[in-house]
C-alpha cells in the first residue's frame, strides 16, 4: 500500500486498523515524508470493490479505483487550502484569489458531505490536508463532527505540525506518526531518483527525502550559495549593501532567505557547541571559521528574531528594511 520504502511500518499500522476502523485518523510527522500519498492509498484500498481478504493494495481495476485515480470518487471529499488545488474551478470572471487556509465554509461543506448516504454502499471519506491550515472557526466546526461522527464515515487528517492542532481535536483522532527514514535508506532512495549532492540535500531537508528532491534544483542551490557566501563574508560586506541586493523579493523568496538564515544560525550554534554542521554542509569550513568569533548570547537573540520574522513572513512591511535590520543584528553576533 505504501509508495516509499520508509512508509512500510506506518502502512502496516494503518492496515491493522481495518478490523475496527476508527472514525478519525491523524497521520502526522515531518513535511516531505509522503503522508498525504499514504492517506490516499489507504482510502483507495478501503473503497476498493474487489475486496480480497487481507489485501494490502487496491485492485486498480474496479469502478471505485478508476474514480479514485481520476479524482472523481463520489464518496471521497478532499478538504485542503485552495492554494493546493491544481485547477481553479471558479469559472469565468476574475481569477479567484488562492488561500493558504482551510475556511469554515469549506469545513461545513465537508460536514454536509459525510452526512449523506454513500453512493457505493460503503464509506464516505474526507481527506484533510494539511490539518493545521484550518483556522480556529474551521477547526471548531470539524470538532463537532468528530464528537458525533456519522455512521460509515471516516476522516483522515494529515498534519506536518500536529502541535498546532486543538488538543480536543487530537484527542478524538487515532494518531499515527510517520517517522523519518534512516539516513542510509533515505540516501539510497535519493540516489535512485538521480538526486545530485544527495547528502547535502537531505541535510537541508532535515532528513525528509521528498523535500530533499526539491533542493537539488540548480537555481535553488545557486541562490542559496550566493546568500551564504555573503553571510560568510559579513565582516567585509556592509549589512546595508547586502540587504539591498535582496530588496526586490517576492514573499516566497523572502521566506526562503529567512529559512536559510535560520539554518545558518543553527549551524553556527551547533559548530560552536558541538563541532557539527547539520544543514549547510558545503560551507563547513566557513562556518567553523566564523564560529570562533560568535557571541552565543547575541546569536540566540538573533535566532529569536528570525523566528518572529518567520511568523509574520507573509506580511513584511518593507523587505529591504526588515533584512537590513536582521543582517545588522547578524553582523553584531561576531
Amino acid at each position: 500500500m505504501y509508495m516509499y520504502p520508509w512508509q512500510a511500518e506506518s502502512a502496516q499500522r494503518l492496515l491493522s486498523l481495518r478490523a475496527q476502523l476508527p472514525h478519525a485518523i491523524l497521520l502526522h510527522g515531518r513535511v516531505g515524508l509522503g503522508k498525504y500519498q499514504l492517506a490516499q492509498a489507504f482510502a483507495k484500498l478501503l473503497l476498493c470493490e474487489n475486496r480480497i481478504e487481507n489485501a494490502t493494495v487496491a485492485c486498480g481495476a474496479c469502478p471505485s479505483c478508476h474514480w479514485f485515480e481520476q479524482g472523481s470518487h463520489p464518496d471521497v471529499h478532499v478538504l485542503q487550502p485552495s492554494a493546493l488545488d491544481e485547477v481553479d474551478d471558479a469559472g469565468p470572471g476574475p481569477e479567484r484569489k488562492k488561500s493558504e487556509w482551510i475556511s469554515v465554509e469549506q469545513v461545513r461543506h465537508a460536514i454536509d458531505f459525510v452526512q449523506l448516504s454513500s453512493h457505493r454502499n460503503g464509506l464516505r471519506i474526507v481527506l484533510v490536508n494539511p490539518a493545521e491550515t484550518m483556522n480556529a472557526a474551521a477547526a471548531n466546526a470539524l470538532l463537532k463532527t468528530l464528537e458525533e461522527p456519522p455512521k460509515n464515515s471516516l476522516l483522515i487528517l494529515v498534519s506536518h505540525q500536529s502541535a498546532r492542532l486543538l488538543p480536543t481535536l487530537l484527542s478524538r483522532c487515532h494518531q499515527l506518526r510517520v517517522n523519518l527514514p534512516e539516513t542510509v535508506q533515505a540516501l539510497a532512495w535519493l540516489e535512485t531518483q538521480g538526486v545530485a549532492e544527495a547528502s547535502l540535500c537531505l541535510g537541508l531537508a532535515a532528513g525528509s527525502p521528498l523535500l530533499a528532491t526539491s533542493f537539488a534544483d540548480e537555481d535553488y542551490q545557486t541562490r542559496r550559495r550566493t546568500l551564504l557566501a555573503d553571510l560568510s563574508e559579513a565582516a567585509q560586506t556592509p549589512a546595508l549593501a547586502m540587504a539591498e541586493r535582496y530588496a526586490k523579493l517576492t514573499v516566497a523568496d523572502y521566506s526562503q532567505i529567512l529559512q536559510w538564515l535560520q539554518q545558518w544560525a543553527h549551524d553556527l550554534q551547533s559548530v560552536k557547541l558541538a563541532g557539527r554542521v547539520y544543514y549547510h554542509q558545503d560551507f563547513s569550513e566557513q562556518l567553523r571559521n566564523l564560529a570562533v568569533h560568535v557571541k552565543l548570547g547575541l546569536l540566540m537573540k538573533l535566532q529569536q528574531r528570525l523566528q518572529r520574522a518567520r511568523a509574520v513572513v507573509a506580511h513584511p512591511l518593507n523587505v529591504q528594511m526588515v533584512l537590513e535590520d536582521i543582517l545588522l543584528e547578524y553582523t553584531s553576533v561576531f
